[in-house]
């Protein structure tokens, strides 16, 4: 008899816990799931990029990555752009840089082609 697996809504498998682990949490209803989430309870089988992820989701925030792509930049340009003053307002965190959507957005809509709004 083979050991049942389990999938990820987008089809993944999970490991098989002996412990229950993935079994007791999808037992749990959506809501009671959500919450834990949002108290920063990861999913039992979360990776650290993976709560990195849902954080800077949950607190609406880019990292340098998505600032890079979004904005078509190398990250040596971001960094001068930090450097400079010139870019979105960087939000420290240890070592880690993040910027607020909501910032990002209005910079671009400020520093679009055709004038400012």
């Amino acid at each position: 008899m083979s050991e049942p697996k389990y999938m990820t809504e987008a089809g993944a498998d999970l490991p098989n816990y002996d412990d229950g682990t993935h079994v007791a949490w999808r037992e749990l209803d959506v809501h009671t799931r959500a919450d834990l989430l949002l108290q920063g309870v990861p999913f039992p089988s979360e990776t650290a990029t993976e709560t990195r992820c849902r954080l800077k989701r949950d607190l609406g925030l880019y990292d340098d990555d998505d600032l890079a792509a979004l904005l078509d930049k190398s990250h040596d340009t971001l960094a001068r752009m930090r450097v400079k003053g010139t870019g979105p307002t960087p939000i420290r965190v240890v070592r880690e840089i993040f910027y607020d959507r909501q910032d990002v957005h209005d910079w671009i809509k400020r520093h679009r082609d055709g004038g400012a709004v």
